[in-house]
């Protein structure tokens, strides 16, 4: 058979190692049935986690928020096929403003957060919302391999891979297939800090965000807090300005990385330079998996074939996409 024609071992190969990558995985094979091999080292379980997954978008964009939405109930009904109900947790979020621009940009996050079914609540400088879905990828772990296994979805650490589309599902993934100079310029890179400390005073809710500080916590258990922090400058000061105490407070680990923002603060989703790119979508990506995998199969509804089409890296303009806090 002439090299041309021959068909590739998959149709698609997924890399990335979390649960973004999991789902989107586990649904074109078992649900759009697809040929699907996933690549990435599996993380070790002692690393601090490097991102949260809540079905909570920082955006003042409404079709936004109605995506996510929908992806939530989708992700829900997907737990419950999985058996894994109960670890579809909820959680309280507390926003923090500490900007006039970002006060009145909360404000109307709150408002679509109302409108869209959460509880909302006031707070002296921000909002908080209740029973906000977090999934929790060290519970959920065994759960989703068996449906993986089960699917028929292969599994690889490394190395090239016979496959039809190329699919970047994570930050780390579209740092490690590009070089700096390579990476396409809608992207930008962000220095990280996860650090776990050791916090026995209360915090607003389990999950704080400051976007103006760049700072998210997350309060795990025996009193333990990941605390996520964006940039490389003042990072010290930035924590310490988003914990109540007491100090000195013990910090127990700490690791540092980096994430991928667009340069406008909006999703890229898309084609680039061979591959097919999945950026920007923060926090809630995991919950957008069902969309996702709709769109690479080919079967999108009409309104999320709009939504990505806007989003798409060779869309004519992207006015009007720009979200005031962007990820991360």
């Amino acid at each position: 058979m002439p090299q041309s024609a021959r068909m590739p071992d998959f149709d698609f190969a997924i890399h990335g190692t979390g649960l973004l990558s999991a789902l989107l995985a586990g649904l074109l094979a078992g649900e759009h049935g697809k040929r699907v091999v996933r690549i990435g080292m599996a993380p070790s379980s002692q690393r601090l986690p490097r991102s949260l997954d809540v079905a909570l978008p920082l955006s003042v964009h409404p079709a936004n928020w109605l995506m996510v939405r929908a992806g939530e109930a989708e992700t829900r009904a997907l737990l419950d096929k999985l058996g894994a109900t109960q670890v579809g947790l909820e959680t309280g979020v507390a926003i923090v403003a500490d900007t006039a621009a970002s006060a009145s940009a909360l404000q109307h996050v709150a408002h679509l957060a109302h409108g869209f079914g959460h509880e909302v609540g006031r707070l002296p400088e921000g909002w908080a919302l209740r029973r906000v879905p977090l999934l929790d990828p060290g519970t959920l772990g065994g759960k989703v391999t068996e449906w993986l296994k089960g699917a028929g979805v292969s599994s690889r650490d490394d190395g090239p891979t016979d496959a039809a589309h190329t699919i970047l599902a994570e930050d780390s993934a579209i740092l490690s297939f590009w070089s700096e100079d390579q990476r396409p310029a809608a992207l930008r890179s962000v220095a990280m800090t996860a650090t776990l400390l050791a916090v026995p005073g209360p915090l607003l809710a389990p999950v704080q965000l400051f976007p103006d500080r760049g700072v998210t916590l997350h309060r795990r258990p025996g009193n333990m807090l990941l605390a996520l922090v964006s940039g490389d400058q003042d990072i010290d000061a930035r924590l310490a300005s988003a914990i109540a105490g007491p100090f000195p407070v013990k910090r127990l680990a700490t690791t540092r990385y980096r994430r991928l923002a667009s340069a406008d603060g909006a999703p890229l989703i898309g084609r680039i330079d061979g591959a097919f790119v999945i950026a920007g979508l923060g926090d809630p990506a995991a919950f957008l998996a069902p969309a996702l995998a709709r769109l690479l199969a080919g079967t999108s509804s009409g309104d999320e074939a709009v939504w990505f089409a806007a989003r798409d890296p060779s869309h004519a303009s992207r006015a009007g996409l720009a979200d005031i806090w962007g990820t991360p």
